[in-house]
């Protein structure tokens, strides 16, 4: 090797050298920078289970999302053929097998419920697992002092579930009017099918086909306490429409809440047909929230209570640390 050789061997191994240290400080530099981010970061007081300056960020996105919502933009739809046949179960927080004779929606906020059939002076006084002896129809009118209840002859073995009454977040032991609506009452709104991606926030996704009412029909049949009754036109009856309404299983274990624009949303239903076929427990039966625009933590499964209401309600996993807006 000739000298012209060696020292240019000599320049790149220095220039090498040169970088290498040049790299390790820089990384060193960036190692020590994230450090204190980090630790500034979990410094910062919490909101809603997260650190301040990712909550505002969350925020931030959501406000985006919310401004450009259109009621005309419509998730995907399939066709059936596309449709799973075995739809993934997942998560069960608040989930019991109830009998469809024993389940009802209890329903807050709607327009003077007195005035309907299905009043209670008190819906939390419903409880599962147990029927009233001389309750007859669908729609049993619970307005007078409840008699004695009776226990189902399979109750003694150990085969029904026995729940207590839901209570309200904010009036746990307060009488709470309103309507307890049974599947008659639902299935009397218009059918409607849809084949959709249902997305979980864990990273999978399946297309499903759904069967239900629009929850859009159902705010029309139940209109809330600044509405009318049964207001078919769609801006009349979203002037009337609270900011939210929220839901919660019938043991209040799990509860989520969606914005009015969603609730109005062609898309968003109270589903009880999966594949054509009612729901089975694992999937919420008899009746549960679907969405397309939304991931499966607000899908709520098993509606227990629906809740009319101008303020942002209770949200399991938005206590968690989730975005309330999950998928919007």
């Amino acid at each position: 090797m000739n000298k012209t050789s060696q020292r240019a061997e000599r320049e790149t191994l220095a220039g090498f050298h040169g970088r290498s240290r040049r790299g390790f400080l820089a990384a060193a530099v960036a190692a020590v920078a994230g450090a204190g981010i980090w630790k500034w970061l979990n410094d910062r007081p919490e909101v809603g289970g997260l650190a301040s300056p990712f909550r505002k960020a969350m925020e931030l996105n959501a406000g985006i999302a919310r401004r450009i919502f259109r009621e005309q933009a419509l998730a995907p739809e399939f066709e059936r053929s596309k449709a799973v046949s075995s739809f993934r179960r997942n998560g069960d927080i608040g989930l019991s097998e109830i009998r469809p004779e024993d389940w009802r929606l209890q329903l807050i906020g709607a327009f003077n419920p007195a005035s309907y059939a299905q009043y209670s002076r008190d819906v939390c006084s419903w409880t599962y697992g147990m029927n009233v002896s001389d309750t007859e129809g669908p729609s049993p009118d619970v307005s007078s002092p409840p008699k004695k209840p009776t226990m189902h002859e399979d109750d003694s073995k150990g085969g029904a579930v026995r729940m207590k009454p839901m209570g309200m977040h904010e009036r746990a032991h307060a009488a709470v009017p309103g309507l307890l609506l049974t599947m008659a009452d639902v299935n009397k709104l218009p059918h409607v099918e849809m084949v959709t991606e249902f997305k979980c926030i864990e990273g999978w996704s399946e297309i499903v086909y759904w069967g239900g009412a629009r929850l859009r029909d159902f705010l029309a049949a139940f209109p809330p306490l600044n509405g009318g009754r049964s207001q078919s036109d769609s801006k009349k009856l979203a002037s009337g429409i609270p900011k939210y309404v929220g839901f919660e299983t019938p043991d209040g274990q799990y509860y989520v809440g969606i914005e009015r624009e969603v609730a109005l949303h062609p898309q968003t239903l109270l589903a009880y047909e999966l594949n054509g076929q009612p729901l089975t427990p694992d999937h919420g039966a008899p009746l549960r929230l679907v969405t397309p625009l939304k991931y499966g933590i607000k899908q709520l499964k098993q509606i227990g209570r629906i809740v009319y209401t101008g303020g942002r309600p209770h949200d399991y996993w938005h206590e968690q640390g989730y975005d309330y807006y999950a998928g919007l």
